[in-house]
């Protein structure tokens, strides 16, 4: 077999792997979408909900985030929290979020996940929930206002309503500081100047376990 033949032969066998490759990683992709568009439509459904139950609740989407407000009540101050699906995969390396049947160093497509984040205002500039999801269906989260769950892409809306309900919870508990919820004298340095200028004492935002 000459150079042309036996490169030919190769390359084709490349083409084939980025083929599966790339069908494995837009299943990924697929999945996530699919997940933070039932996210997000729970999360409005337990706004109205929230609403009716005489609580200032909204649930905004805009250019791809949704952004949940929770107010105890007029003029008290709200919490918010804003979700987005992140563009592209990656292989999962945080335990708590690893699909059952995989390692930290299964690097393959199906090793890969897809990402749903939330930042909150109150807990700083990191995302304060992480959501992975995989090719199968499987979500998986932990962070501030969920500490840990895992669930499916394909659950019932009962099943998916109830844990945006948690979410809902939580960002009242934090607007209403119910429950030892609320913002915690934080170390670090906090100087006359800090003072002086108009800089917030530091502080962490958590809730009990």
């Amino acid at each position: 077999m000459g150079f042309e033949e036996s490169a030919l032969a190769r390359l084709r066998r490349y083409r084939e792997e980025a083929d599966r490759s790339l069908a494995a990683r837009r299943g990924i992709e697929e999945a996530a979408r699919r997940f933070s568009g039932r996210l997000f439509a729970g999360l409005e459904h337990t706004a109205a909900l929230a609403r009716a139950a005489g609580f200032g609740a909204e649930a905004e989407r805009v250019t791809g985030l949704l952004v949940l407000r929770a107010e105890a009540a007029a003029g008290t101050g709200e919490a918010r929290v804003t979700f987005a699906l992140v563009p592209g995969t990656a292989a999962e390396t945080e335990e708590d979020l690893m699909h059952e049947e995989l390692s930290r160093y299964t690097l393959v497509p199906s090793g890969y996940s897809g990402g749903v984040l939330g930042w909150s205002e109150a807990a700083g500039a990191e995302p304060c929930q992480v959501f992975a999801v995989y090719g199968d269906g499987v979500w998986k989260t932990r962070g501030l206002f969920v500490a840990k769950a895992r669930g499916r892409v394909g659950d019932p809306d009962e099943v998916l309503n109830g844990f945006c309900l948690r979410i809902l919870g939580r960002l009242v508990d934090l607007a209403a500081l119910t429950g030892g919820a609320g913002r915690r004298w934080a170390d670090g340095s906090y100087t006359l100047r800090d003072h002086l200028e108009g800089r917030a004492f530091p502080t962490t935002t958590r809730f009990p376990r």
